[in-house]
Order: structure tokens, then sequence, then C-alpha cells
């Protein structure tokens, strides 16, 4: 019988094994893997669980032992089909570099988060993370906690006023973890991650160009003769506001929608996971993208400004508990958001082109035109929303 844990991969129970009882101080029999439940919206990574078994003497002395870990290895083919049916581009080098750059960077990110002794956030325990090269594994890999009894809920669904107000509080979390320490700093844009600001500039510009031509969506038209017509640059320029210290910068997860926030049967935040694409940048920026994607229309609308004035008044209660003086005033966290609906949009138009190619939109395997529909509606309003506040024409 084979000791692989995937069958093709060079991963081995027996190295599985080792990993775990580094971390735990006991070690487990490796059991079967299979598939993680909403794995089919992983399109840059395999994702496997994998079951753990500890003896009656090892659970008796460590209580509280996993019953399952969850393996990431790092694989961008399904996400590279996604992104060419939306009218982006995407050859075999950049799809490779892609692949590379979102999974060092989520090592990056869980080495930074596994050394504290308090998380400062809900994110899961790391047992291994690897890069291409690494002597630990023999391949790119990622051993993490897996959260067990959470469930996710389905973009379409969306989430509800008290479910936004549990995002915002761990957002305010992260926020006072980035402005209260500087190891997170540390982690730099390597030229992987600067060329493919050039390659994303362009995927997006040319889903734009797809979407404008979709009915009801033709402000994305005002939008990129705005933005990318006028400078092709512009997302890189965003971002750099921040990494050259222009604006204050917080550590943003870059990709905050409803299948990265795991809830538990309480309906609280268990984990919120896939840290790929995390860098620095606006402390608005996972806020306009729950509310442009994950939510009502209705709902962006209606608590936006009470979520930013929960936001302000948390966030400076938190840091003034830690000593240090809250970088914004009220009116400019409002400047903020108001700012970063040029980079929330880019990244709304994207998610929702790769999205209506994807099982994101699909029932059944088949396109849903009900929730392309409702995904869209959302992606329109934020759109003309954006135009309105940057006076577009």
């Amino acid at each position: 019988m084979s000791d692989l844990i995937i069958e093709g991969v060079p991963l081995t129970k027996e190295w599985l094994a080792n990993v775990v009882e580094k971390k735990l101080g006991v070690k487990p029999k490796i059991g079967t893997s299979g598939i993680l439940d909403n794995s089919e919206l992983g399109y840059m990574s395999m994702i496997r669980k994998v079951e753990l078994h500890f003896d009656a003497e090892q659970e008796e002395s460590h209580p509280n032992l996993p019953k399952h870990v969850v393996l990431k290895i790092a694989c961008s083919a399904k996400g590279s089909g996604v992104i060419e049916n939306a009218g982006g581009e995407v050859d075999s080098a950049n799809s490779a570099a892609v692949e590379q750059f979102m999974h060092n960077t989520e090592c990056n990110y869980y080495r930074i988060f596994g050394k504290l002794t308090d998380k400062p956030l809900k994110v899961p325990t790391i047992y291994a993370a690897s890069k291409a090269g690494d002597e630990d594994a023999p391949v790119p890999v990622i051993v993490m906690e897996m959260f067990e009894d959470c469930k996710v809920y389905d973009l379409i669904e969306g989430f509800n006023e008290q479910q936004l107000y549990k995002i915002v509080d761990q957002l305010i979390k992260l926020h006072i973890f980035s402005l209260t320490t500087e190891d997170w700093k540390e982690i730099k844009p390597d030229a992987i991650m600067l060329e493919m600001g050039a390659v994303f500039q362009t995927m997006v510009k040319n889903i734009a160009d797809n979407l404008a031509k979709q009915p009801g969506l033709e402000a994305i038209a005002t939008y990129v003769k705005n933005t990318f017509e006028k400078d092709p640059r512009f997302i890189e320029k965003l971002g750099e506001e921040y990494l050259e210290e222009k604006r204050v910068s917080v550590l943003t997860h870059g990709d905050l929608w409803a299948p990265q926030i795991l809830w538990d049967k309480e309906d609280n935040i268990a984990g919120i996971i896939d840290w790929q694409i995390t860098h620095r940048g606006s402390p608005m920026e996972d806020l306009h993208h729950v509310l442009s994607t994950c939510t009502s229309v209705e709902n962006r609308k209606k608590l936006t400004e009470p979520l930013l004035d929960y936001y302000f008044d948390k966030l400076s209660a938190g840091l003034e508990a830690k000593g240090v003086k809250m970088p914004w005033t009220r009116d400019e966290i409002e400047e903020e958001f108001k700012h970063n609906y040029i980079h929330g949009a880019a990244l709304t138009i994207f998610a929702n082109g790769f999205w209506s190619n994807s099982p994101v939109l699909q029932t059944d395997g088949k396109p849903d035109l009900g929730r392309i529909a409702e995904s869209f509606a959302r992606c329109k309003s934020y759109i003309e929303e954006t135009v309105q506040v940057h006076n577009m024409s």
C-alpha cells in the first residue's frame, strides 16, 4: 500500500505524522485524505483534509487533539482556466508565477501569525508553511488546522447586519495588530509580486471590457475610461501610496469574501483563511470588498456609515488601551473609504468576471442566471457609486 497521502503528490504519511508531532508533541497515525467542503472554490491550490488518529493514551495526556488537518498544495491550473473564460489572458509562465507568488505570500504571513502567542484574530493554527526549495517539504505545501463543524455562507445569500458587524470586529483586531507591531512590515514585495501587479492590471482591464458589454453594466466603461485609459498603472500607484507610507497602512487580507470566513454553530467567526494576496494597504480595502460583493445592495447602502462609525469607535478604544494614538479622525476614515472606491471597483469587477465563469455562480455545474444577475446587480450599484463619488464622466 502506498505511503503517499495523495496519489501523485510526493508527500508521505510519515512526513505528515512528523510535522504534526513537531507541533503537538505526539505523533498520530495518518488516515485517509478527502475532498474538503467548498474546495471547488479554491482556484490556486489543491486542498485536501487528512484524518489524524491518536491512541487513548495520547488523547488523555494531550486533550483536544485535532481530528484532521488540511493540506494546501500550490496548483493554479483551475484558476487560470477560469480567468481565460472571463476574458483575461494567462500564459503558462504567468500562471506559474501567480501560483508561486500566492503560495509564498500565504506562507510569509502564516509564519508571522505563527510566532505570536496571542493571535491578532481568528486565523488557523499552522503546522507547516513550506515554499518551493525549502528543505522541510518535498513540494510547496501548507499544513493547517481544520475548523471542524463550521459553515460558510453562500455568496448570494450574503451576510446580514449582525454578521457584518462581526466581520468588522475581526478587521479591527487585524488593524490594532497592524498599528501596534512592526514584524509584518518586514515582508516586502519581491520581484514576482511586483511583476504580478502589471499582470493583474491587464487581466482586470480585459475582464472589465467584457463585463461592460453586459446589459446594465455600462458604468464599467465609464470607470475604465477614467482609470485604465488615463493611467494603465493606476492600481500599482494606489498600492504604492501605502507601501511608500504616503498613507497610513495596515495589513489587509486582500481577498475577503464569503468562503474565506468560517462560522461556528453559534454564528460567530471561527476562522479567516486564504491569506494568499495579503499585503500592506488601506484599512478600508477589505471592508469595501465584503460590502460590494457579499451582501445585498440595500444592506451596503444602509449599513456603510454605521459600520464606519462602529469601526472608528472600536479601533480608537482598542488603540487607546494599548497606549497608541488613533491615526485617523472620523472624517479621515470617511475620506479613506471614499479614496478606496477606485481600488475596490477593480477588485469587484475582477471578482464578478471570475465568479460568473466558475462554480461560484453555478448550480449543478451550469451557470445560474439568477445568481449571476444578483451578483451583477451588486457590481452595477457599486460601480455606479464609484463613478458618482469620484465625479467620473
